[in-house]
């Protein structure tokens, strides 16, 4: 049987790149992750999230930076940051540290990543004919 278009992006989107590691202007992305999903959600980087979304020039360039700085950063800089809300701080100081001429780099590279994550984006919706949680069987 066939593999689907979005079963083919969600085992690329898990699957470690050749080179380990994926190096655009200096900066060293890790390889997109469930925790990767999670960051995107929490700093509402819809360009990862909802695929082709509808964005402004100046929320692009920050959904841009907010991302390369949570792929790039120290991992227990990235975590900290958002357990303390200091996250759009880090972004800002990270954005005077990009290089302007690895922006169309990273902008091919996040939509490559963009397509892989919404296709791993996992959405709960409920089973036909049930109306809620007085139909949803006991906990065991």
């Amino acid at each position: 049987m066939a593999k689907d278009t979005r079963t083919r992006k969600l085992e690329a989107a898990f699957a470690d790149p050749a080179q380990g590691e994926t190096v655009i202007g200096g900066l060293r992305l890790r390889s997109f992750s469930l925790g990767t999903l999670n960051v995107c959600r929490q700093l509402d980087l819809t360009l990862f999230l909802d695929g082709e979304a509808d964005l402004n020039d100046e929320e692009k360039q920050r959904q841009i930076v907010a991302f390369a700085w949570a792929q790039s950063a120290p991992l227990s800089e990235v975590l900290g940051a958002l357990r303390t809300g200091t996250a759009n701080e880090k972004i800002a100081e990270f954005e005077f540290r990009m290089d302007v001429a690895a922006l169309p780099e990273l902008i091919t590279e996040i939509q490559r990543i963009s397509s892989l994550a919404a296709a791993a984006a996992v959405e709960v919706t409920p089973k036909p004919g049930r109306s809620g949680e007085e139909d949803a069987p006991p906990n065991c």
